[in-house]
């Protein structure tokens, strides 16, 4: 059984350093999520400030370095919307999100896109074009591709056949 922690091990920012040393040996964190593991573990905020401050002596907080690498990481199977979100959600500053999608444009996305599309084409394989297309349009949409992209790659990969009607006229 482990003795308690002294009620100091909260007011020292050593302690807190070497919590935060241990998180990054298993992955890039941006400042906020390490700010929000501290919090959690109820350290005060000079400590917080202090244990961050010396992580950024040591260069070890780059926020911009993990935004690209995330975006790179993933910019093959998800699209610019949901790229976006992840990255707000891990506490990424908006210039550093609009600078990191930069290199996405619309031809790298209608690929990604496309490639998504291929790997997933089982599921939308049924005799009904009209529903394969509305399935792989949601299926895409999903995945944070925008409209645009999603039309551009569902008009390629599921032409209207002659029986099919896209104009929803009935004879």
């Amino acid at each position: 059984m482990k003795p308690p922690k002294p009620e100091s091990a909260k007011d020292d920012p050593a302690a807190a350093v070497g919590y935060l040393l241990r998180l990054l040996t298993r992955r890039d964190y941006t400042q906020a999520e390490l700010k929000q593991r501290m919090t959690r573990r109820g350290l005060s905020q000079d400590v917080q400030q202090a244990a961050l401050d010396r992580l950024g002596e040591l260069d070890l907080l780059d926020d911009e370095r993990i935004a690209h690498a995330h975006v790179r990481g993933k910019s093959h199977r998800k699209g610019r919307l949901a790229l976006r979100q992840e990255l707000r959600q891990r506490g990424v500053a908006p210039t550093l999100v609009d600078q990191a999608l930069a290199p996405l444009d619309d031809a790298q996305q209608a690929s990604a896109a496309q490639q998504v599309l291929e790997k997933s084409a089982w599921r939308f394989q049924g005799p009904d074009t009209r529903k394969n297309r509305g399935k792989a349009a949601t299926f895409l949409a999903r995945r944070g591709f925008t409209s645009d992209i999603v039309r551009e790659v569902i008009e390629t990969n599921f032409p209207w056949d002659s029986d099919d009607n896209p104009e929803g006229d009935h004879d």
